[in-house]
């Protein structure tokens, strides 16, 4: 009986031990699980290219086109192709990013990315940088704002705070900039923009060519009827036109890009005839300066063009 007695105790014994096991198991299960989930280290986003993983926290990023707005965000690429890096507006920004020429695929393998943003939507291309990392093909015009591209951006590099802190500030100065050019420009003066390439001649709506998006854009100035109609209206950031056709797409104030070899005779009697050209009302623009589009080119766009209107109007009094 005595014996018997002992070898219950014991099995019992035996069961409370297995049972606390288990539990113990089970815990430390929970908690492995929950360590998994707070160091996750990767986040996937939708692309042309279908949904790709990339880094929560980007270490050592690449670009094609996007430098400046990587920048404004807080983030310093490693790496950028030279064209970035030749934008007038970002010169004191630049300092230790390694050009990557026309988006060198040795150059870039070199620097070891995590993440590359590229512009060119070639496949061949997309194909061989993917190789080295998560790559996202963002083409050009996909955003059609500085307001779009800020948040777009900083969404794929976790900086949505910095980006909205950036976006406030631009605003502040976009509405100075508008109150100034309200106090001189009178509400039905329209404003047109002007290309002439080699021996073509381009208009130029509202997006990224020209400082399309700061005067129209941002700037709320008003586009001839005809530039509003058959650009704005539709969509469409630039049309080529014949230059017998000019004057049909005058404004009051004209501003002219003849960066990269334009041609345009000043002393043709088209062009004289042209009302913005008999009133001296054309305004030059600076191929470096408004060639790139990017939200910090386009916010030093927005004081450029209402300093060259301001000081236009004060001349002509």
């Amino acid at each position: 009986m005595k014996k018997l007695t002992i070898f219950l105790f014991l099995f019992a014994m035996l069961l409370v031990g297995c049972s606390n096991k288990e539990e113990v198991g089970a815990e430390t299960k929970v908690e492995s699980g929950t360590k998994v989930e707070a160091a996750a280290t990767t986040k996937m986003v939708s692309t042309i290219n279908g949904d790709i993983e990339i880094p929560t926290q980007v270490e050592r990023l690449v670009v094609d086109a996007y430098l400046p707005t990587s920048l404004l965000l807080g983030v310093k690429p490693v790496g950028a192709t030279e064209q970035d890096l030749i934008n007038v507006h970002i010169q004191d920004q630049i300092d230790g990013i390694e050009n990557t020429g026309d988006s060198s695929v040795e150059k870039i393998l070199a620097l070891k990315p995590d993440l590359i943003i590229i512009a060119n939507s070639d496949a061949e291309a997309y194909a061989k940088l993917s190789k080295i990392a998560p790559t996202i093909v963002l083409p050009y015009e996909t955003y059609r704002t500085v307001e779009e591209e800020v948040r777009g951006l900083a969404e794929i590099l976790g900086k949505q705070a910095e980006g909205e802190a950036w976006l406030t500030e631009f605003e502040e100065k976009v509405q100075e900039n508008r109150e100034k050019l309200a106090a001189v420009m009178k509400p039905d003066e329209t404003v047109a923009i002007f290309g002439a390439f080699g021996k073509e001649f381009y208009l130029y709506g509202d997006g990224i060519y020209r400082g399309g998006q700061a005067i129209y854009k941002q700037l709320q100035l008003k586009a001839p009827e005809r530039i509003q109609k058959e650009l704005i209206d539709e969509g469409i950031t630039y049309q080529l036109i014949a230059y017998e056709v000019l004057p049909e797409y005058a404004a009051d104030y004209i501003f002219l890009d003849e960066s990269y070899g334009g041609e345009l005779d000043k002393e043709d009697s088209l062009w004289q005839s042209i009302g913005a050209v008999k009133n001296d009302r054309v305004l030059y623009l600076d191929g470096a300066r408004f060639w790139p589009f990017d939200p910090i080119a386009v916010l030093a766009q927005v004081e450029e063009v209402t300093n060259l209107l301001v000081d236009k109007k004060k001349n002509a009094e």
